[in-house]
């Protein structure tokens, strides 16, 4: 074998040499049009990437701004709901009692005029005996004066009696 190696003729050297320096050549060609392309190629898509990257990041960022500030406007407005269920309450209350005192007064109202009803219609009712008992007291005292007594004894007890009636006071 060592006969072999060393018993390469000129031709085939130049053979192995020229094919080699087509080699660095075609190598050397295809990396200038080739490699600088590919890489600045790469760097783009690497570059755009990482653009998306960025922008889905900060899309994201955005996103959990917004849902806090939602969060915080629900908070908010669990917080004025509340605050106006605490405020209807409180009017419902409020006009609750306005009712209800309103409803005591009208009541009041009915009680006091039934009750100057009730009295009127005790003094009529008074009146009105008083006046059945001085016809009666009357009727029968003419009759027992008529048996026992002359005409004008008669009149003087009447007016006496009259008299003395009309300055009694009933009591109820």
């Amino acid at each position: 074998m060592d006969e072999f190696i060393l018993s390469l003729d000129a031709n085939m050297l130049k053979d192995l040499a020229f094919q080699l320096l087509n080699t660095c050549i075609l190598c050397a060609v295809l990396s200038y049009l080739l490699y600088k392309p590919v890489k600045n190629m790469l760097a783009i898509r690497k570059d755009k990437i990482e653009g998306q990257i960025s922008f889905a990041e900060s899309q994201l960022n955005e996103a959990n701004k917004m849902k806090a500030m939602y969060e915080e406007k629900l908070k908010a407005i669990d917080k004025e709901k509340e605050m106006i269920l605490g405020e209807a309450r409180n009017r419902a209350s409020l006009r609750e009692q306005e009712i209800i005192a309103e409803a005591k007064a009208e009541a009041e109202t009915l009680k006091n005029r039934a009750m100057v009803d009730i009295q009127r219609e005790q003094e009529k009712a008074k009146d009105e005996i008083k006046k059945q008992i001085i016809e009666v007291s009357s009727i029968m005292a003419g009759k027992f004066i008529a048996e026992t007594i002359d005409q004008k004894k008669q009149e003087k007890l009447v007016d006496e009696v009259i008299s003395d009636l009309g300055d009694v006071k009933w009591l109820s």
